[in-house]
C-alpha cells in the first residue's frame, strides 16, 4: 500500500505545480491505471467532505449529483480516449488522464477559497460571483492548455485541437446535461423540511376546486359604468415557491383598488400555499378563462384592462410553477391569444420577471402599453423570500404609481429609479422595457385627467399597506 500512497502524493504535488503554471516533465508523474482510479476515488471523496463542510450546519446530500459526478468522469475518459486515439498516441489518454485528476484537489481547494472570498463581500449582486467564476475558469482552463501541452512535449497544432476536444467532448456535454455536481447542500435551519406542506397537498381536490373559485371571483365583479371608462385589474402570481410574488400581486391589488377605482373590479390569481384554498390557481385555463369573462363584462370599445403579472422568467416564457402540480408556462403568443378571443381591446401589461422584455414585441400595438422588469436577454432583481417587493414592483407600485396616477410618467419614472438603484448596488443592469401605443397614449392622458378631476372620490391618499 506505501507504493500506492507515495505515488499518490508524487501525483498530487506534480499536478498542483501544473495547477500553478511550473515546468513539469513527464518523469515527474507516476502514470498508470491504479493512479488513475485512486485519484478520482480522491477526488470524490474530497469533494463530498468540502461540500458536507460547506453545508454545515444542516447538510442535505443529493443523490442527483452522484450520477452527475459519474457522467463528468464518463465524459473526461472519453475526450482523453479521443485525444490519444485522433491525435496522439494510444498511452496518451491514461497519461492525460493522471495529469488532469493529479490538479483536481488544488483546483476544487481553489473554487472553494474563491467561492468563500466572494461571499465576504457584502453587497446584494450577481457581479461578484461572476467575476469569482472567471477568474477561476480562465485559471483551469490555463491550466488544462499546460497539461495538455506537456502531454504533447510542447507547444504545436496538437494542443489546441487536444483542448477543443475536451470542450466539445467533455466540458460542455457536462455542463448542459448535468444539472449540479455539488454532493451537499444546506437545508433549512434546524433541518425543517420546506418541501413538506407540497408534499402533502390534496392536487387533486384543489384542481376540482377551480371552477367553483374562478366562478365565485368572476360573479363578484361589478358590472361597467357607462358614465366613465372603468379599469379592470387582473393579477397573475406565478410562482408558488416564494412570497413575494404573492406579496406583489396583492399590494398591486390592493394599489389598484385605491387609487385607480378598481374596487370590485379586480381579481387576482396566485400560486401560494396560504392562498390555495380561498383564491383562483394562477394557471393559463384560469387566465384564460377570467379574460373571457371580462370580454364579455366590460365595454370593449371604452374599458380598460390592467394586468400585472410576476413570477420568475426565461427568454421564452413566464414560469407558471406549484409543485408538485405540473401546470403550463405562460409565453407572450399564450397571453396575446387570450387576451385577443376576449376582444379586450384597451391593455395595461406590466410583466415583473427576469427576461420579461419578449413580451413586448409579441403584445404591442396602438391600444396597448406594457412595462417590462427587464429586456429580453436581462435579469431583474429583488425576487427574494426576504423581501416584500421586487425591485420593479417596488419602485413601480410603491414609489411611483402610490404618488401618482399618470402611469405613462410612472413607467418612465420606475425605469430611471431602477437603473439608479442598480448602478448603486453594481449590478448588471436589467434595462426596463416600455412600450406605449399612440392610440393608448391619448387613452392614459383621459384616464389621468378623469382621476385628477374626481380625486376626492376616487384617489385615497393613504399609503398601500402590504397585508401581514
Amino acid at each position: 500500500m506505501k507504493p500506492y500512497l507515495s505515488a499518490l502524493r508524487r501525483n498530487i504535488n506534480s499536478g498542483t505545480r501544473l495547477c500553478l503554471f511550473r515546468r513539469c516533465e513527464p518523469e515527474d508523474f507516476s502514470v498508470s491505471l491504479d493512479q488513475l482510479v485512486l485519484l478520482i476515488a480522491l477526488n470524490f471523496l474530497l469533494a463530498f467532505f468540502l461540500d458536507l463542510l460547506i453545508s454545515l450546519p444542516h447538510p442535505e446530500f443529493s443523490f442527483y449529483a452522484v450520477a452527475a459526478n459519474g457522467l463528468d468522469v464518463l465524459l473526461f475518459l472519453f475526450a482523453a480516449y479521443l485525444i490519444g486515439k485522433l491525435l496522439m498516441d494510444k498511452g496518451a489518454a491514461l497519461r492525460l488522464g493522471v495529469y488532469l485528476y493529479s490538479m483536481n484537489p488544488f483546483l476544487l481547494l481553489l473554487w472553494v477559497l474563491l467561492a468563500r472570498l466572494g461571499a465576504l463581500v457584502p453587497q446584494e449582486s450577481v457581479t461578484v460571483y461572476g467575476v469569482t467564476y472567471l477568474v477561476y475558469l480562465t485559471w483551469v482552463i490555463i491550466a488544462i492548455v499546460w497539461a495538455i501541452t506537456l502531454l504533447a512535449g510542447g507547444f504545436s497544432r496538437k494542443v489546441p485541437a487536444a483542448f477543443l476536444v475536451m470542450m466539445f467532448a467533455w466540458m460542455l456535454p457536462v455542463y448542459y446535461f448535468s444539472d449540479d455536481t455539488t454532493l451537499w447542500y444546506p437545508s433549512a435551519e434546524g433541518g425543517v423540511d420546506e418541501y413538506a406542506a407540497y408534499r402533502e397537498l390534496d392536487v387533486e381536490r384543489m384542481f376540482y376546486r377551480q371552477p367553483e373559485l374562478l366562478s365565485e371571483r368572476l360573479e363578484s365583479l361589478l358590472a361597467e359604468r357607462s358614465d366613465r371608462d372603468d379599469l379592470y385589474f387582473v393579477g397573475f402570481a406565478g410562482y408558488a415557491l416564494q412570497d413575494v410574488f404573492r406579496n406583489e400581486i396583492q399590494f398591486a391589488r390592493a394599489l389598484f383598488d385605491k387609487r385607480f377605482d378598481t374596487q370590485g373590479r379586480s381579481l387576482v390569481l396566485i400560486n401560494n400555499l396560504a392562498t390555495r384554498k380561498t383564491l383562483p390557481l394562477a394557471t393559463s385555463v384560469n387566465l384564460e378563462r377570467a379574460l373571457q369573462h371580462l370580454g364579455n363584462v366590460i365595454d370593449r370599445d371604452n374599458d380598460v384592462v390592467v394586468l400585472f403579472l410576476t413570477s420568475h422568467g426565461s427568454k421564452a416564457d413566464l414560469s407558471v410553477n406549484f409543485w408538485p402540480l405540473r401546470l403550463n408556462d405562460m409565453t407572450p403568443a399564450m397571453l396575446k391569444q387570450y387576451l385577443d378571443d376576449a376582444a379586450i381591446k384597451w391593455r395595461i401589461i406590466m410583466v415583473s420577471a427576469c427576461y420579461s422584455g419578449g413580451f413586448i414585441e409579441t403584445l404591442k400595438d396602438e391600444n396597448t402599453a406594457i412595462m417590462t422588469a427587464a429586456a429580453i436577454d436581462r435579469m431583474s432583481f429583488g425576487c427574494d423570500d426576504e423581501r416584500e417587493l421586487t425591485y420593479f414592483g417596488e419602485a413601480l407600485l410603491q414609489n411611483q404609481l402610490q404618488s401618482q396616477v399618470s402611469i405613462a410618467a410612472a413607467f418612465e419614472n420606475t425605469a430611471k429609479e431602477i437603473e439608479l438603484r442598480e448602478q448603486a448596488e453594481q449590478l448588471d443592469p436589467s434595462h426596463p422595457q416600455i412600450y406605449i401605443g399612440k392610440a393608448m397614449q391619448e387613452k392614459l392622458q383621459r384616464l389621468e385627467t378623469y382621476l385628477v378631476r374626481h380625486a376626492d372620490r376616487v384617489v385615497d391618499p393613504d399609503p398601500v399597506l402590504l397585508e401581514p
